[in-house]
């Protein structure tokens, strides 16, 4: 069994080897393979620099294997289409919260289900009830649905009984229209982080099974991981259609929409 981690940029190293020490085998005796993903929030203003740049590629250290990801917290179709590199992630809070009174803001700043129509937008984070209409677009666009465990952890009182409601609903909403989904503690700090046995407990109290809440934490996210790298395989051009041999005459693959 593959286990993933998402941790927030900042303070990934520390995180990372804070973690070593919960990596326990598993049932059968084995040391599992782990997958981090560093995620790092887009700064439109800094743009991207050069010197993170080497957290673009993916590296392989022992047993871990570290990719790379990019949280858009104001959406921009513009800016996550020049970023194919990355897995992308976009954060939605309540309407109230993204509605805008200046229409520039709101040329940028798009509701959920606007949102939801781009397949180069990979992964969702949802803080309010999903309807039918986003449900719909995020299977159409193998968008997933992301579950934050620091969400709940950094709440409390009222507060957290209403969030946890939330995804308990969005959970059967993401059954009912076969939306892939994903559990992670997205841990900006060491008092964050909590191992996958953790992770997974917390995905039965969302009213997932045994299986889906395993799955929910390695298997679920290896279609996110597809999705992304055939997104930048150069001969891949859509589902079952891929390049075998170029001409003389090659074109750069369109990493982005409907080809």
């Amino acid at each position: 069994m593959t286990t993933y981690d998402i941790f927030k940029k900042e303070n990934h190293a520390e995180i990372l080897n804070f973690s070593k020490e919960f990596d326990i085998p598993d049932r059968k005796g084995k040391n599992r393979k782990r997958v981090v993903i560093f995620l790092e929030n887009f700064e439109e203003n800094n743009g991207r620099k050069e010197d993170n740049e080497d957290s673009s590629r993916e590296e392989i250290k022992g047993r871990k294997k570290i990719l790379s990801g990019l949280m858009f917290e104001k959406f921009s179709i513009e800016n996550i289409r020049r970023n194919p590199d990355k897995i992308i992630f976009c954060g939605i809070t309540s309407s109230k919260d993204i509605k805008s009174k200046d229409s520039k803001d709101n040329k940028d700043s798009k509701d959920s289900k606007e949102m939801s129509k781009y397949n180069e937008i990979d992964v969702i984070i949802v803080s309010e009830i999903m309807d039918k209409t986003l449900c719909k677009n995020m299977c159409k666009n193998f968008i997933s649905l992301a579950f934050s465990f620091s969400e709940i952890l950094n709440s409390g009182g009222m507060q957290r009984v209403k969030k946890l409601a939330i995804m308990k609903k969005n959970f059967l909403m993401a059954k009912k229209y076969k939306i892939n989904y994903i559990v992670s503690t997205f841990a900006g700090s060491i008092s964050e982080y909590r191992p996958a046995e953790t992770l997974i407990a917390f995905g039965k109290i969302l009213g997932m099974s045994n299986e889906e809440s395993r799955n929910a934490v390695s298997k679920n996210f290896e279609n996110i991981i597809k999705k992304f790298n055939d997104r930048n395989d150069e001969n891949l051009l859509t589902d079952g259609l891929r390049v075998l041999k170029f001409g003389e005459v090659w074109r750069e693959k369109k990493k982005y929409g409907y080809h």
